[in-house]
This record gives structure tokens, C-alpha cells and sequence, in this order.
């Protein structure tokens, strides 16, 4: 394709791996990556297990390969606030503007926060600086939340998903005198991986001392006198004690930019987008922060591979076929590596075909009502996950069939 410009907003994965595939496929024209944060990509899902433990500093987090240079130009620590998409026209919060032949959203999402139950005054009229809870989402959010998981400490995880749960393995692996998770299901992952591997999941993490209250939501955190956050009410009106606060509830679109950008988004806030990641002509939005036929991206290996489509599909329109792969996704929790590939629509019945539930070494396959395998579920399973996936390759989605989240 002739020299153009590409302009890339958001320099996590997405944005970075549609940089590097651009280069790989042959790109010469100028690529510019805009960024809201000052790092350099790195990588994500360790912020809440082995970065938070850790185990991992911020250059180990990096995702660019030692020596790599994509002839980029990259625009961190100034977010894009606003979008002309029938000029393909960025407006930055430094003040700039930036027009290119090819934008890419790659803003991802931003942690849901908890509210405050009442927020105190402190001795001058000043709220507290620091948040009820908290969160995820950035290299800063772990580090403080590192800090602040001195032992002894007694801690409240808000949401029983992945982050949730690596955060109360991390927590109680520091030392903390306490760790409870409060989940809104009547068990740990149950609505997504039904009972058994909820179950599994479960023990796992009680015969690590975490405590999990279930079938309510935490509604808000509650501060002292000092402002500091001492607990947290529950939506059926019990308390918790918590001298730390984490809420894992769940992330929301990094799209309110977007607003008045002509760009059609979903009832969650998603860029909405075809199966090619298209949202509009030299406009294509990837991972957290699109929706491509009305499928969430909500996993670190489907965000990879958005962005490999979107990059060959702007050097060569067509050329690349969109990936039906079955999701993909791990977890380690408690020194336990939790893997999932397939697809799973509800009523699918699933079997234990090796290890235990109470053993932490569980292999979960599902069946649909034909008696076709259609996912596994392994803990410290890893090589009967490897040759589960190499024998179950995707189904051929017919045309139109959009997938369920």
C-alpha cells in the first residue's frame, strides 16, 4: 500500500501488537501511537499476580522484545479526548490535533470503582485523596495496592472473577491476616464455568484461609474519622471489616471520549464493530474497548488476535481471514495454573475426566446435549489442556451467526 499514516490509540497490547504486525507485513508509511499513559506497552494480567507478589518489576512487564525498534512515533502521557471520525481527526489533551489515513481504537477498559457509604470531612473541609478502594488497571493502581498489602493486614476483594481471585491468592500469600472475597453468585465463577469448576476453584482457594460470602455485592466502602477506609456494607446490610479495600468488579470500555465522534457504540459502551473490526471507513476499534459483531473482547489471547486481523487487514483489505478460534484464557491462583479454551452457550454438562475437585488438580471436558466436546477446564493440567486444544479446533461459524458472550 502506498506511505500513509496510521494513527493507533492506546499503547497496551492491542496498540502495540497492531504496530508490530504492521511492520512485520510490510508498512513503511509513518505510524503514530498515542497513549494516555507515560509507559511504554507492557503487559497486563500479571499486574494482579506476579507484579503485585512481586515477582515481576516493571521491566518485566514490557512486551517490546529487547532491541526492538518499530520506527514509531510514539505520543505517551496524553490521552486522545475526542474524535472527528468522517475526517479520521484526533484531538489530544496536550491541545494537539492528528489526522490520519487509518485510526485504530486501542483504549481498552477501566476498572469499575466502589462508591463511598458516606464520605467523612476531614479537619480542614478536604475529602480524602486516596480512592475507597482499590483497583487494577495500571502499573501505579498495583504498585499502590503492593504497598499497601503489608502482613497482618485484613483485606476485602469486591468480585469473584479472575482479578478478584488473583488478587485474594496474592493477598494471602503476603501475609494478610485476612482475605475475604465477597461474590454476587452463590459460588465463585459458577455462572460462567458452572458447578464443578466453581467448586474447584473454591477449595482452592479456602484451604488457603480466603473466605468467601456469597449471593450478595459489596454497595460501598465505609471510611473513618480520619477518612481512611475501614470496611465495606454489603447490599444485604451486613458489614465487613477491611483495613484494605479491592474491587474487582468488573471493567467498562475506555469509550466516553467518543461520545461525539459519529461512531456507533454498544448499550455497554463499546466501539461496535464488523468481524473485521471496522467501525466506520479508515476506522477499526480492538480488544476491551470494541465490539465485533456483537462479541465482547474480554480475553488477553481473542485482544491478540484482533489486533493481528486489523493490522493485515489494513496493509492488505481482505487478505486475512477473522479468527474463529474458541476462547482462550488462564489464571494462576494459589500456585495453581487455571486454563479454559472452547465455547460455552449454557446447558452444557461437564465431567470430570481426570483429578479431583478437592484436589486442585482438576480436568473438566463439557458436552452439549449431542455429546460433542465443546470445552476444558484443567488446573495444573497443562498438557491435557495443550492436546485438548490441538484435537478441538474451532467449529465453522455459519455467516451471520453471531457468537454468545
Amino acid at each position: 500500500m502506498p506511505a500513509s499514516r496510521i494513527a493507533i490509540v492506546g499503547a497496551g497490547l492491542v496498540g502495540y501488537t497492531v504496530a508490530r504486525v504492521l511492520r512485520a507485513e510490510g508498512y513503511a508509511g509513518e505510524i503514530v501511537v498515542v497513549g494516555a499513559e507515560r509507559h511504554r506497552p507492557y503487559d497486563r494480567p500479571p499486574l494482579s499476580k506476579a507484579y503485585l507478589h512481586g515477582e515481576v518489576d516493571d521491566g518485566g512487564l514490557s512486551l517490546e522484545a529487547p532491541g526492538e525498534h518499530l520506527d514509531v512515533d510514539w505520543r505517551l502521557g496524553s490521552a486522545a479526548v475526542g474524535l472527528d471520525a468522517s475526517t479520521r481527526t484526533l484531538a489530544l489533551a496536550d491541545g494537539s490535533a492528528l489526522t490520519a489515513d487509518h485510526i485504530v481504537l486501542a483504549t481498552g477498559a477501566a476498572p469499575r470503582r466502589l462508591p463511598d457509604v458516606a464520605m467523612p470531612v476531614t479537619g480542614r473541609g478536604i475529602a480524602p485523596l486516596r480512592p475507597a478502594a482499590y483497583v487494577v488497571g495500571t502499573i501505579e493502581d498495583a504498585a499502590d495496592l503492593r504497598r499497601a498489602l503489608v502482613p497482618g493486614t485484613s483485606v476485602v476483594v469486591a468480585g469473584a472473577g479472575f482479578v478478584g481471585l488473583e488478587v485474594a491468592a496474592t493477598a494471602a500469600a503476603l501475609g494478610a491476616a485476612s482475605v475475604t472475597v465477597v461474590c454476587a453468585d452463590e459460588s465463585p465463577l459458577r455462572s460462567a464455568y458452572g458447578a464443578e469448576a466453581s467448586a474447584a476453584v473454591r477449595a482452592l482457594h479456602e484451604r488457603a484461609g480466603v473466605r468467601f460470602v456469597t449471593g450478595t455485592r459489596v454497595s460501598g466502602v465505609r471510611r473513618d474519622g480520619s477518612g481512611e477506609p475501614h470496611g465495606v456494607v454489603l447490599a444485604d446490610g451486613r458489614e465487613l471489616e477491611a483495613s484494605v479495600v479491592v474491587a474487582g468488579v468488573g471493567a467498562v470500555p475506555a469509550t466516553g471520549w467518543l461520545a461525539d465522534s459519529g461512531l456507533r457504540l454498544t448499550a455497554r459502551g463499546a466501539v461496535a464493530c464488523d468481524e473485521r473490526g471496522v467501525a466506520a471507513p479508515g476506522v477499526r476499534a480492538a480488544g476491551d474497548c470494541a465490539s465485533w459483531r456483537d462479541e465482547p473482547c474480554a480475553h488477553w489471547t481473542r485482544a491478540r488476535e484482533q489486533a493481528e486481523l486489523v493490522a493485515r487487514d489494513i496493509v492488505a483489505p481482505g487478505a486475512a481471514a477473522p479468527s474463529d478460534a474458541p476462547a482462550y484464557v488462564w489464571s494462576d491462583q494459589h500456585g495453581v495454573r487455571l486454563q479454559f479454551a472452547g465455547r460455552l452457550r449454557g446447558g452444557e454438562t461437564a465431567t470430570v475426566e481426570a483429578g479431583g475437585i478437592d484436589t486442585g488438580d482438576v480436568f473438566l471436558v463439557y458436552r452439549d446435549d449431542t455429546g460433542t466436546e465443546v470445552a476444558a477446564l484443567g488446573m495444573d493440567q497443562v498438557r491435557l489442556m495443550m492436546r485438548w486444544r490441538k484435537t478441538h479446533p474451532a467449529p465453522l461459524r455459519p455467516p451471520g451467526d453471531a457468537v454468545a458472550a
